[in-house]
């Protein structure tokens, strides 16, 4: 019996492979950003994954051939795996591994073989392989992956490896998702250039899980409140602008705009949901 290893990205495989003793071609990376644009209902996994690869390459990542081709390879590998043999996952204890994890295990539930779970801990890490060996059995359900495609947000209320999902709606008072605040926090003292606004964000978060390059988005995307200056012989330099202070300081709101959160789609003429920073729990405004 042969044994598919699942986890969430490229960075790990070599470590995988070796802990598990197997091929590095025996892992799959599933790769992709889920808490960054649309992930909604009602789409089989092919449908799905052309509607990510569009983000992916709309947000200038990779090319919509290149994204769509690793989707679908990815899909393919999981779902012809052999149903009695057993699928490892390898994945970390947060937000961007737990929405992956809801993913996989919406496409493994109900299968006959065995799903195991490997807990990996964050960076620096040390040999893999009493981990491996200490592995728990998973029992896949379609319940989470369900919840992240639903255009209530309060579905994800349900789900506690959700908890920080919710905080990246459009706080209640201040229009700005929690990376949003923190990267405005982040420039308070002045300008940053890409790397350490990154970092600055990155040190705010208890449990690390953001990457650069969705920090870096929604930094753009924070035009008029924040100014990204782009040079060529320098990475792209952050400043809060006068509007920026405002919304920073709680004298004035940002207007939510139009963008995709699984499958919530915010902006004018939507459904006005919001994360109540005080009551801790989703709300809708209008």
């Amino acid at each position: 019996m042969s044994a598919l290893h699942v986890t969430n990205g490229d960075v790990i495989v070599p470590a995988v492979a070796a802990a598990a003793g197997v091929p590095v071609g025996d892992v799959v990376p599933w790769r992709d950003v889920l808490h960054d644009g649309p992930v909604p209902a009602g789409l089989d996994p092919a449908a799905l994954a052309r509607v990510r690869a569009g983000h992916l390459a709309a947000r200038g990542w990779i090319d919509e051939a290149t994204a769509l081709a690793q989707l679908a390879e990815r899909d393919r590998r999981l779902a012809d795996h052999p149903p009695e043999d057993e699928v490892v996952l390898w994945f970390e204890p947060d937000l961007y591994d737990a929405l992956q994890l809801a993913q996989v295990c919406d496409r493994l539930a109900g299968r006959p073989g065995p799903v195991t779970r490997v807990l990996l801990s964050h960076a620096p890490r040390a040999d893999l392989h009493p981990d491996f060996l200490d592995r728990e059995p998973c029992t896949p359900t379609r319940e989470p992956f369900a919840a992240l495609r639903s255009p209530d947000p309060r579905a994800w209320e349900a789900v506690p490896a959700f908890a920080r999902l919710c905080e990246e709606l459009p706080e209640a008072r201040t229009g700005l998702g929690r990376l949003e605040a923190e990267i405005l926090v982040a420039l308070a003292d002045g300008p940053l250039d890409a790397h350490e606004l990154f970092a600055r964000v990155a040190a705010r978060e208890p449990v690390p899980w953001i990457g650069d390059l969705p920090l870096w988005a929604l930094a753009d995307e924070l035009a008029p409140l924040v100014d990204g200056a782009v040079s060529p012989d320098r990475p792209p330099r952050y400043a809060l602008t006068a509007a920026g202070e405002e919304v920073r300081a709680g004298r004035a709101r940002r207007p939510t705009p139009e963008r995709w959160i699984g499958g919530v789609q915010l902006g004018p003429g939507r459904p006005a949901w919001a994360w109540d920073a005080e009551a801790r729990r989703v709300v809708r405004l209008d």
